[in-house]
């Protein structure tokens, strides 16, 4: 298909132009700046008239908005360009997208959501569709996404709002392939799609997220009383305060909750796990395998392993066509012992803890293979007296009676340490 995309530099269009073209779509660029030179570049700003859109266009879509953060914009400029925008697609009998926001409504606390608002009640009665995305994340550190990464690694606190407001997620690479999904499809016809994960969760939490999974460190959380930020928005005025940004944080606390399980049932997208698209990657499946390979080894091992011995155990498992790891808790990485819960007949002959079972069995195969595993399991081979034989017997003996009694107190929680599944992530 001959798809326009306006705001196809940005964060988001950036990676909707990459998979479009992917897919054998012919991409048109409709932005400020020239575009990278696959795609075909048509010169484009929102407070100008619209181009002459190329014959036979059969798509636009509608990513390009004024983010400047000032107070007294001229907002009607904006909805103007989306009316001439959603005109050019009606003559040209080309579907007509509008990617919208979250805080889009009549009456949102910020100018940004009440413009986007105007503009969906256009697209809507020109038969067109409005889709709403959820906290947009990953990729690229653009965008929001990029502001708050950057904050996360500059700041060694993390500022938990209370009351705590919250976000749905979506990684921007799933967004890209929901629109795609709805320019491929003919059956989305003036409709709203909301696009974010179907459980929201605190912002701070959010934030934590970036933190652990994305800038990999420790912030401190402190709480910050949303009173507060009242009373200081109250002092700055709402010039100052849209420059600071207490007006896009207050559009955050005010956040409707999306209803988006049916609209992602009908884009056909299942979202990647947050933890996962926090990574570069965009899957971080192979750094879940490295981690998985640091608990399972040092349990065997009892010492941490060897870095080449953690990429072997990786390299197995990818050849073997296993990409996602079966063990998820963070109790597991800071004490590795606890996988003694999990290794014994109760958990491992169970159709769920088949897989750990194998998984077992390679991490031994490799130690047992290695120096260092052979120092842990051939030991020193000295000679030792009658008494201390027998001390050491008895000490692995109390060890082995304490870790049997401790791992039936613990069974009803040891399922937690482990994933229920191993179907793959993301879309």
């Amino acid at each position: 298909m001959k798809l326009v995309i306006t705001g196809a530099t940005g964060y988001i269009g950036q990676r909707l132009a990459a998979l479009a073209a992917a897919r054998g779509h012919e991409v048109i660029c409709a932005t400020r700046q020239p575009c990278p030179a696959p795609y075909t570049w048509l010169p484009y700003d929102l407070r100008g008239p619209a181009p002459d859109f190329p014959i036979g266009t059969q798509a636009f879509i509608h990513l390009a908005a004024d983010v400047s953060n000032t107070a007294h914009r001229d907002v009607d400029d904006e909805v103007r360009a989306a009316q001439a925008l959603i005109e050019c697609a009606r003559q040209g009998s080309a579907k007509f997208i509008f990617i919208s926001s979250q805080t889009a409504g009549a009456t949102a606390p910020s100018v940004y959501g009440r413009t986007k608002w105007r503009i969906e009640q256009q697209v809507l009665a020109a038969a067109g569709t409005v889709i709403r995305p959820g906290q947009v994340y990953g990729g690229p550190e653009r965008g929001l996404f990029g502001q708050l990464s950057h904050m996360v690694r500059r700041s060694p606190f993390i500022p938990i709002l209370v009351p705590a407001p919250c976000v749905q997620p979506i990684h921007v690479d799933d967004l890209a392939a929901s629109i795609l999904a709805v320019v491929e499809r003919d059956d989305m016809r003036a409709a709203t799609l909301n696009l974010g994960a179907v459980q929201p969760i605190a912002f701070g939490r959010f934030l934590m997220s970036i933190a652990t999974h994305r800038v990999r460190t420790t912030r401190l959380p402190i709480p910050v009383p949303v009173v507060l930020l009242r009373l200081f928005r109250r002092l700055f005025g709402q010039s100052l305060s849209t420059k600071v940004g207490l007006e896009r944080i207050f559009s955050l606390i005010q956040l409707p909750p999306m209803d988006s399980e049916r609209s992602l049932q009908r884009v056909g997208i299942t979202l990647r796990p947050l933890a996962c698209g926090m990574h570069r990657s965009g899957h971080g499946q192979r750094r879940g395998l490295l981690q998985e390979a640091a608990v399972a080894l040092s349990y065997l091992l009892k010492h941490p392993p060897q870095k080449s011995l953690v990429r072997r155990y990786a390299r197995a498992l990818e050849r073997a066509g296993k990409r996602h790891p079966v063990l998820q808790s963070r109790l597991l990485t800071r004490w590795p012992i606890l996988l003694a819960l999990l290794d014994n007949p109760g958990v491992l002959l169970k159709p769920e803890g088949q897989e750990l079972a194998r998984r077992l069995h390679v991490a031994l195969g490799i130690a047992e293979a290695s120096r260092q595993g052979a120092q842990v399991f051939l030991g020193d081979q000295q000679p030792r007296s009658l008494v201390a034989t027998l001390v050491a017997l008895g000490l692995t003996a109390v060890k082995a009676l304490v870790w049997k009694l401790a791992a039936l107190a613990c069974r009803p929680f040891a399922s937690h340490l482990m994933l229920e599944s191993e179907a793959p992530h993301g879309a």
